[in-house]
């Protein structure tokens, strides 16, 4: 395949996910368009399992699939960068291993970027459980017209970035993501945000559209399903801390005439960094210690998130975080992880 005749590629870095991969690579070759116009970049980050053979028996028949491997695990977020360094497709479209796409939708998705010279295509996706139960069935974006990224956060944005946050409802020109800067943060949690934030401010032509293109599985084994019921110190510390840090750094692309936007950012910021008290109170011991062994190792790092807080949570993070944590919160965890 040559550079200039490839359009699109799609990449899909993947940890422990042999139940799910050949539903992830049925659905992005079960398209409208011949596999010598896109690629497939499949990023093995380190996975212990079988998922790899999969992608290996796959190879075997479409040989526009890629596989990338890492030799340790670098997270999610680099797996997504690796996986883009080496794409030599016009788009990129990040899709997750556990999650597929709608069927004979890239033609569509490909048409509409070309003709409108866009940086960024947004779409709806559907949500759904294994049991293939519809979680949701409102789409929130429109057929708008192709705006720049600050009249498009303006007119649709403000309120929703819960639903615009993901990484995988949009394509980006890769060569808008380049010229940019824009990659992916070194984590596995809420890596999607900063990048998406990010990529809304700095785009010249953004477009969305009503057809949902993507099919997002609700699943507990997944990185952010885990977090959930096993709340880890890692985990927690990316999904509050590291990653609200690179949300708030996207302010700066800001200008300075619109405070909206920058209200709406930094109320996004305060969301994110305000979760961590529901999930320390249902951590282990041990976990629990070492979130704060990372707190306070990066205490002057955090500061400006610090601030943030309401002043409820600036005390627990004071008393629980930064000091000694009482005998009554041991008491509780001890007794509700009796391993421990």
């Amino acid at each position: 395949m040559e550079e200039n005749s490839l359009i699109i590629s799609i990449v899909i870095p993947f940890y422990n996910v042999e139940q799910f991969i050949t539903e992830c690579l049925y659905s992005v070759y079960n398209q409208d368009i011949p596999e010598d116009i896109y690629e497939v970049i499949c990023v093995n980050d380190a996975s212990p399992d079988k998922t790899k053979d999969i992608v290996i028996e796959y190879q075997k028949t479409h040989s526009n699939l890629i596989l990338i491997e890492h030799e340790s695990n670098k997270k999610l977020g680099p797996a997504r960068n690796t996986g883009r360094s080496i794409a030599k497709g016009k788009y990129i479209w990040n899709v997750d291993s556990d999650d597929k796409i709608q069927p004979n939708v890239l033609s569509r998705i490909i048409n509409i970027c070309e003709s409108n010279t866009l940086d960024v295509l947004i779409f709806n996706f559907d949500h759904f459980r294994n049991n293939n139960q519809i979680l949701n069935a409102s789409y929130p974006f429109v057929n708008s017209e192709v705006l720049n990224g600050i009249d498009f956060i303006k007119k649709f944005c403000l309120g929703k970035f819960g639903e615009i946050s993901p990484i995988w409802t949009q394509v980006y020109k890769r060569e808008f993501l380049n010229n940019n800067n824009i990659f992916s943060p070194p984590i596995n949690m809420g890596e999607d945000v900063p990048f998406t934030l990010k990529s809304l401010l700095l785009a010249n032509r953004i477009k969305s559209i009503t057809d949902s293109c993507y099919i997002y599985r609700a699943n507990e084994l997944s990185l952010g399903g885990e977090i959930e019921i096993i709340p880890s110190a890692e985990k927690l510390y990316e999904k509050c801390f590291i990653c609200s840090n690179h949300v708030l750094d996207t302010i700066r692309f800001i200008p300075k005439n619109e405070p909206l936007i920058k209200n709406e950012y930094l109320a996004i910021t305060k969301y994110i960094i305000s979760l961590f008290p529901s999930y320390i109170n249902r951590m282990s011991y041990l976990e629990y210690l070492k979130f704060k062994s990372a707190c306070r190792k990066n205490v002057f790092q955090n500061l400006n998130l610090i601030m943030l807080l309401s002043n409820k949570n600036k005390i627990l993070y004071i008393n629980k975080v930064l000091f000694n944590f009482s005998q009554k919160y041991y008491a509780q965890n001890l007794h509700s992880n009796p391993r421990i």
